[in-house]
């Protein structure tokens, strides 16, 4: 079973540009005149061997595309197929090291019934691949052709299965797999390959850097042109996508101490952080800070570590009902989804008591919610300090398989999310000693890592001004007991100053509805991004993993298609 350490990827500032989608662009090669997109007899187009079939001559284009536009949102996810805009990824995140292209003839799909053969497959080896990238790097044409970033592979493939007696370039369909082998023999049916599953979708190199991510078609839409002639070839375009996601910290807000820890300044309510946040001196600070939260470990909980299918599955409900495969994912206009994605375990988990330990630790191994203790103090758990060294770059924290379920188990058992250890800094409102009689406070200056008793009002709204902290918890039950103050009843202990915050990643934009579908979830080829803002207050002092919607988390989903959850409110 894989650890946590396996699913992070440590310590790399990545400045993303901007979504990527691989372009597999399948080019048929013709020897007749002029089409225009008529249907033709295909003895003009295929070569007969020995009876026993023709060969389709394609010419396969891969082309890695992107901008450097990136929409940015600052509410919460929109849902759908588009999200929230895409960026560009990492080079070891697009790069194709091998991958399998299978061939539907006969105008059928991806959706045709399972037993339907395919007509043909062909495999690209690692050396046929890096030989075409060592073309590129050299500026050597030789058999291929290169323009710019389009790389394109001449090949053959024999169809068996294409009876029809005309051709046109809808007549194909084309499903390609990426970074996971030759899988000629392994599948003959479509059926085959829709329920199969990868054992895993990425790998982890020597250095500990996550690479070689399985791609799959992202849809099943073709768009074709050319005319059909040798010069004017009939083009065909299939686009790819990561299944896997991917979830990045962005440290926008926060500030690092000189040895490198990162903390966070609580203004207000609603903060925002100064430009030059002063670090805490013996609990000093500028004067406007009301208090200081240092992140010390953060962890991915719920990383599910069980692959989805090759082919995405949607559907109206979690059950399957119409499923479609590479379906889109089909939002409101508000950004509320309409309906779901499946993985291999949504009908279990939905089905599944929270309680069934077998099933968590199958999904989730060591990183299941309720394990999230040893996970924080482990020595694979982040410490922000040490992978952050420029709060205005984002960093990679690591990937996740696809995890979705029905929305009424939308909690903190099956929830991807993220947990935080901190200590929380007093900078107002510290006092170390109470007068009873007289009702005085003694005012102090708080010492970092001391252990202190929060006493706050017990009522619904409350502001960080309104907190008291004491240094001793007989002084803090006093005034608390106070009857001219009555309203004060709560007094909190927090060892060392620690607290701990959670929040569960949404995928979709359905903030009037709690627990509708799709709201939260972890889907193939995002970016789930967040950014913290402390609010008001230490979290709790002990681990307490609450449901998603008691967070005041602002998430949002933008493609790397990338997920962004820009905002996560701790309080």
């Amino acid at each position: 079973m894989k650890s946590f350490s396996d699913f992070f990827v440590p310590l790399q500032v990545v400045n993303l540009n901007k979504d990527t989608n691989i372009i597999v662009t399948l080019i048929l090669l013709t020897l007749s005149i002029p089409l225009f997109w008529a249907c033709v007899n295909y003895d003009s187009y295929y070569v007969d061997e020995g009876g026993e079939g023709f060969v389709l001559h394609v010419s396969l284009s891969v082309n890695v595309q992107g901008n450097n536009s990136a929409a940015t949102r600052a509410d919460v996810p929109n849902g759908g197929e588009e999200g929230d805009g895409w960026q560009f990824g990492k080079d070891n995140e697009n790069r194709l090291h091998n991958f399998t292209v299978f061939v539907l003839a006969n105008n059928l799909n991806v959706n045709s019934p399972d037993n339907v053969e395919f007509a043909g497959s062909r495999y690209f080896s690692d050396e046929e691949v890096a030989r075409v990238d060592s073309i590129i790097e050299n500026l050597k044409l030789k058999d291929y052709n290169v323009w710019k970033d389009v790389v394109t592979y001449d090949f053959t493939i024999p169809i068996t299965q294409y009876t029809a007696r005309e051709v046109s370039a809808e007549s194909f369909r084309f499903i390609v797999i990426t970074n996971y082998g030759d899988l000629t023999e392994q599948f003959t049916t479509l059926g085959q390959l829709r329920n199969a599953i990868p054992t895993a979708t990425w790998s982890v190199g020597s250095d500990g850097t996550a690479e070689r991510f399985v791609m799959a078609n992202e849809n099943d839409q073709y768009y074709g042109s050319g005319t059909g002639s040798e010069t004017d070839p009939i083009r065909l375009h299939v686009t790819v996508e990561r299944m896997a996601a991917r979830i990045d910290y962005n440290p926008t807000g926060a500030a690092l101490t000189e040895d490198g820890q990162l903390y966070y300044n609580i203004i207000s309510d609603t903060p925002t952080a100064s430009d030059e946040p002063t670090p805490p001196d013996n609990a000093s600070s500028t004067p406007d800070t009301l208090a200081q939260l240092y992140i010390d470990k953060m962890a991915i909980v719920n990383a599910c570590q069980k692959p989805s299918y090759y082919i995405k599955r949607v559907a109206s409900d979690i059950n399957g009902t119409g499923l479609i495969y590479l379906g889109d994912e089909t939002p409101t206009p508000r950004g509320i989804a309409t309906n779901v994605v499946i993985d291999p375990y949504s009908t279990q988990k939905t089905a599944a008591n929270t309680t069934n330990t077998t099933l968590l630790t199958n999904l989730f191994g060591d990183t299941r919610m309720s394990n999230v203790e040893q996970l924080l103090n482990s020595d694979s758990a982040p410490v922000p300090g040490q992978i952050v060294t420029d709060v205005s770059k984002s960093v990679i924290l690591g990937y996740v398989n696809e995890n979705t379920y029905a929305p009424n188990m939308a909690h903190s058992a099956y929830t991807t999310g993220m947990a935080f250890k901190c200590r929380f800094v007093p900078l107002h409102n510290y006092y170390t000693a109470y007068n009873s009689e007289t009702d005085e406070l003694t005012e102090g200056t708080y010492t970092i890592d001391e252990t202190f008793y929060m006493v706050e009002p017990n009522q619904a709204d409350i502001s960080e001004a309104d907190r008291l902290y004491f240094k001793n918890q007989a002084d803090a039950q006093a005034y608390a007991s106070n009857t001219a103050r009555k309203h004060f009843c709560k007094v909190v202990e927090y060892v060392g100053g620690i607290c701990y915050y959670f929040a569960y990643f949404r995928h979709s934009n359905n903030v009037a509805v709690i627990h509708d579908t799709m709201e939260f979830g972890i889907v193939r080829n995002n970016i789930y991004t967040f950014t913290l803002t402390p609010t008001t207050g230490p979290g709790t002092p002990t681990i307490d993993p609450r449901h998603p919607e008691e967070l005041k988390a602002r998430i949002y989903v933008k493609k790397w298609y990338l997920v962004e959850h820009p905002t996560i409110l701790m309080s």
